[in-house]
């Protein structure tokens, strides 16, 4: 599949080929891409090089110096659990509103997103190690927000606009409403 590195340079043709898929297979495969290249290029490297992580743990399992470790194995699959509880969030959301979405297709371009998106944040996140801003979790958190967000809200307003005729500022307020709805899972599973 070439089509996920169009995503940098055309979104619009990935974001056309991704809603062409039939089911929400390509996208929980590329959640779960995002998953094992999260895995094993930031969690498994910051095991080995024995990082601690620096934000507290509210789950006695995690709370340990093996963290990274555990990271590394249950990433994928919590990945692609995200994609699924996030977009069907946006699916509940539209479908209330009475818009005729279509949850494979949501589920698609999160996906699509996870991965892209995804795959900047983990090059910002090694240029931070690089730098030695790596061990601010509120400057890391707010940096996140600012280069994923943004960009994942907009890219999501064209596609919801396109195939399911949301209006844009709902898509908007079901990109804000559905990361409020995240936080308190990315806070408990989520260490840095």
């Amino acid at each position: 599949m070439a089509f996920p590195l169009d995503f940098y340079w055309h979104p619009r043709k990935a974001m056309d080929a991704v809603a062409k898929f039939d089911g929400p297979k390509v996208g929980l495969l590329f959640s779960f891409g995002r998953g094992v290249i999260l895995s094993l290029f930031f969690y498994l490297p910051f095991h080995l090089l024995k990082f601690k992580p620096i934000t507290p743990a509210l789950l006695k399992p995690f709370d340990t110096p093996d963290y990274f470790l555990y990271a590394a194995g249950f990433w994928p699959l919590f990945g692609v659990l995200s994609c699924v509880y996030v977009s069907g969030a946006t699916y509940v959301l539209f479908r209330l509103c009475g818009y005729r979405a279509d949850l494979d297709k949501i589920i698609n371009l999160g996906g699509l997103l996870d991965l892209a998106i995804g795959i900047v944040i983990l090059l910002f996140d090694w240029l931070m190690v690089a730098v030695n801003f790596h061990t601010d979790p509120v400057f890391l958190g707010f940096a996140h927000i600012i280069i994923a967000d943004p960009w994942s809200i907009a890219v999501s307003a064209i596609f919801f606009r396109k195939y399911f005729s949301v209006p844009y500022g709902l898509s908007v307020v079901a990109g804000i409403l559905v990361r409020i709805l995240y936080l308190p899972i990315g806070v408990v599973f989520i260490r840095t």
